[in-house]
């Protein structure tokens, strides 16, 4: 039994109840279809919207945009995340941004930078952007209304570049004060995790109020771990502790979440082979079936050291979807296979044909990311250049 709770794995279904449900969900007005199954091309769409990728460019018809132009064009990616390479100024983001934003595709983008203040920072003071101060130096010194007065200029800047999502905040308690990844650069609110669900809940807050969308991070909690998972496989088997658990649920209880990331985290007691960030146990079991949470999982970078250097492509993409995540993120433009998109889809479909995916992760993926995407409509502001 894991430390969580013991459930059973769910046996796979048959074809007959995979179509009647597909049917079930068209009757309740979902965006699938019985045949889409069987329809490749419907099928390779639906993958496309689950990979989230950097890019090189910094502007639409720079060489080194050429691919990711047509992978946009084409529907074989349905997100991209922004780093201080993509921006020499404020003025050339928005237009570069807004260029994006204007090709002719079946679903917007997922626009997304790591925007949490502090270290971790992607918009700086240098390329005409205003920046803002740790997580821990807000914890402890703003009211919670200036916090949310401090995210929404936070919220708002992102906005007026045309981005749509930030990758915060972290809501990792600070269990660990020297953790390298946490602790060490100043990146939780606080030690306490009641606090850190009230900072968190301004923080989302004040985006929601801005039309950018949120990620809380990461999952099951990277503020006891002794290592940073951008160099290797994170343990917290005999750090993690259950208070860690408790911002992410008082979140999804409150109906607070647009995402949650899943880290490069190791836990034995959970599952002895995957860290969380493709593991079953994690996340279907965990995080769906006993947290209730029904909404878009998106992994951490898939190029960090904690998995790319443990697992192949092939394995890493199979158990990331069989564990119940929605978006693969791929982050590292500068050490990525420009083709990784059509060999997503390659490994996804060859899986499917193999009977090691069942399709219908594909369509349940596809629904959340659709349902997230419905919610990008402006709602107080309209970006303007």
């Amino acid at each position: 039994m894991n430390r969580y709770y013991k459930l059973s794995y769910l046996s796979k279904v048959t074809v007959q109840f995979v179509l009647l449900s597909l049917f079930t969900l068209v009757a309740n007005g979902q965006s699938q279809s019985p045949s889409d199954s069987l329809d490749p091309v419907a099928l390779e769409q639906k993958i496309g919207q689950m990979i989230m990728v950097g890019i090189r460019g910094t502007h639409l018809n720079a060489d080194a945009m050429e691919l990711t132009r047509s992978q946009i064009l084409s529907g074989d990616i349905g997100g991209i995340i922004f780093f201080k390479h993509n921006i020499k100024n404020s003025r050339q983001f928005r237009i570069f941004v807004k260029s994006l934003k204007a090709l002719p595709v079946n679903q917007p983008l997922l626009l997304a930078v790591d925007e949490e203040g502090g270290l971790v920072r992607r918009l700086r003071k240098s390329q005409g952007f205003e920046e803002f101060p740790t997580a821990a130096h807000v914890g402890a010194n703003l009211s919670m209304d200036e916090s949310y007065d401090l995210y929404s200029r936070m919220a708002d800047q992102i906005h007026q570049t045309g981005l749509n999502v930030n990758l915060a905040p972290v809501v990792d308690v600070n269990i660990n004060r020297i953790s390298p990844a946490i602790g060490q650069l100043n990146r939780s609110f606080s030690r306490n995790p009641g606090d850190v669900f009230d900072y968190s809940e301004a923080f989302i807050r004040a985006h929601n109020d801005s039309d950018v969308l949120t990620t809380l991070k990461h999952y099951p909690g990277h503020g006891s771990s002794r290592e940073d998972s951008h160099n290797g496989i994170t343990d917290i088997s005999s750090t993690w502790r259950s208070s860690e658990q408790v911002p992410f649920q008082r979140l999804i209880d409150s109906a607070k979440v647009d995402m949650i990331m899943a880290g490069h985290l190791m836990d034995k007691g959970v599952d002895s082979k995957y860290p969380a960030s493709i593991s079953n146990s994690h996340i279907q079991i965990t995080l769906r079936d006993d947290m209730g949470y029904t909404g878009v999982v998106i992994t951490d970078d898939l190029q960090m050291g904690a998995i790319i250097k443990r697992f192949e492509l092939e394995e890493i993409v199979i158990a990331a979807i069989n564990a119940g995540c929605d978006i693969l993120q791929f982050s590292d433009p500068l050490d990525l296979d420009e083709n990784l998109s059509r060999r997503i889809k390659e490994i996804v479909l060859q899986a499917i044909e193999n009977g090691q995916v069942d399709p219908q992760r594909i369509h349940e993926s596809y629904a959340r990311i659709i349902d997230l995407k419905s919610r990008l409509s402006p709602r107080l502001k309209v970006t303007s250049d």
